[in-house]
């Protein structure tokens, strides 16, 4: 199956959760929803990401995609984007058209 979807670059792919929580937006419904089976599309996530602009897990419907919480004040967070261990994985996923979007908690 393919689908033209512009691969998001990293910077529109952080999402701005500090403007999701501002604007009282919650992912607690996500975590009450019954977990999807495989090959069973996902519940709909709406967010801002850093621009401003929104962007919906829908839109990238027929591709598989990461969802990475993220704290980039964590030392463990930090020892595997220095150590490099996530970045190459970000890289070896994005190589086979996923989509990976990082969400700052």
């Amino acid at each position: 199956m393919s689908n033209e979807i512009a691969p998001v670059s990293r910077r529109q792919a952080l999402f701005a959760a500090a403007a999701a929580a501002a604007s009282g937006a919650s992912l607690w419904p996500l975590v009450a929803q019954a977990a999807p089976s495989i090959g069973q599309s996902g519940p709909e996530i709406a967010l801002t990401d850093v621009d401003g602009k929104a962007v919906r897990l829908s839109s990238f419907k027929g591709r598989t995609v990461v969802l990475e919480w993220t704290n980039p004040g964590c030392p463990f967070v930090r020892k595997h984007y220095n150590g490099g261990n996530l970045p190459t994985l970000q890289r070896e996923a994005m190589a086979r058209n996923v989509v990976w979007l990082a969400i700052n908690s």
